[in-house]
């Protein structure tokens, strides 16, 4: 007699998956959200290379990794819109 209905048990482990997809879809739309967040934030330090070094090699060095990198991340970023 003690035994669980079958029915109530499905119906429990249904709405658990149920609540489990929607948080998965939540956080799927938030990442992509500062996925696009990312991409809107570099394309302007992307448009700031220009023909002409800076005097400085430094400066110049650090421009250069901060340009890799940034193109490195739109590309990272975009590379996972085409699905695998």
């Amino acid at each position: 007699m003690d035994q669980p209905d079958p029915t109530t048990d499905s119906l429990a482990d249904a709405e658990a998956k149920l609540d489990e997809d929607q948080d998965l879809a939540v956080d799927d739309a938030a990442d992509e959200g500062r996925q696009r967040l990312w991409i809107r934030c570099l394309t302007p330090l992307l448009q700031l290379r220009v023909r002409e070094s800076d005097p400085s090699d430094r400066v110049q060095f650090a421009f250069d990794q901060m340009y890799v990198a940034a193109c490195e991340r739109v590309a990272r970023i975009l590379r996972s819109d085409l699905g695998a």
